[in-house]
C-alpha cells in the first residue's frame, strides 16, 4: 500500500486541480448567461399578415413604453394563423431581437458543469489533505 500512496496522492491532487481550474470558468459563464437572462421581459405578440416578402409568420408586440416592433419569427410556419397569440421575451436593451422560449433555463449547462467540477474539486482537495496523514 505504501508503493500506491504517492500515486494515488498524485492523482488525487490532479484530479483537484482539475476540477477547480475547469469548473471555474463553467461556474463564471453560468452566472453572466443567469444576470443576462433576468432582464427579459415578458409580453404578447400578435401573428399579423404576412407581407410578401416574409417565409416564417410575422408577429407584433409592444414594449413596456408603449413603442411597436414587428418581427419574424422562424420558430412558427407562414401558415400560422392570424391573430395567434405569441408568448414572447424581450430584451429592453435591444426590444427589436425577441425569443418564443422563455430565458430562465440559460446557463443551466453551465451551472450544473461548473457545479459538478468545482464538487470534484472540493472533494479532491479534502481527500488530498486526508492523504497526508495516511501512512
Amino acid at each position: 500500500m505504501s508503493d500506491a500512496l504517492p500515486v494515488i496522492s498524485s492523482v488525487v491532487e490532479m484530479f483537484g486541480w482539475l476540477g477547480f481550474i475547469a469548473g471555474t470558468p463553467f461556474s463564471i459563464a453560468a452566472a453572466v448567461s443567469r444576470r443576462r437572462a433576468r432582464r427579459y421581459e415578458k409580453t404578447v405578440a400578435v401573428v399579423i399578415p404576412a407581407p410578401d416578402y416574409a417565409r416564417v409568420a410575422t408577429a407584433r408586440w409592444m414594449d413596456s413604453w408603449g413603442d411597436l416592433h414587428e418581427t419574424q419569427f422562424a420558430d412558427y410556419a407562414i401558415e400560422t394563423p392570424v391573430e395567434t397569440e405569441l408568448t414572447v421575451h424581450y430584451d429592453p436593451r435591444r426590444p427589436s431581437s425577441v425569443r418564443t422560449d422563455t430565458p430562465h433555463e440559460d446557463g443551466h449547462a453551465f451551472r450544473l458543469a461548473g457545479g459538478v467540477l468545482l464538487s470534484v474539486g472540493a472533494v479532491c482537495a479534502v481527500a488530498s489533505v486526508a492523504l497526508l496523514f495516511v501512512e
